[in-house]
């Protein structure tokens, strides 16, 4: 079992092995999938409930540590993916 992150989404705590990391690059949110990026990551749980509610509450910038507003369109985009535990998230 992996460490222990909250998530932004339902804010209860998990298993990193339940959870995205997720960093911000370039003034845009990137999914960490193999955990290996450097800098500050936010985690979230693989689920388009998760995902929604910590993009309805503009998580990321307060989360992440940025002062500017930062791009979520990737996240959006895989938060209405249809079968997002299986989606292969970066390519």
């Amino acid at each position: 079992m992996g460490n222990s992150r909250r998530c932004l989404g339902c804010h209860e705590s998990d298993s990193t092995e339940n959870l995205l990391r997720c960093v911000a690059r370039d003034d845009q949110v990137v999914v960490d999938e193999k955990e290996r990026e450097p800098g500050r990551g936010a985690w979230v749980h693989r689920n388009q409930e998760c995902l929604s509610q910590s993009l309805q509450r503009r998580a990321w910038s307060r989360a992440l540590k940025t002062g500017a507003s930062l791009d979520c369109s990737a996240l959006d985009n895989l938060s209405r993916s249809p079968d997002l535990a299986k989606t292969r998230l970066n390519g």
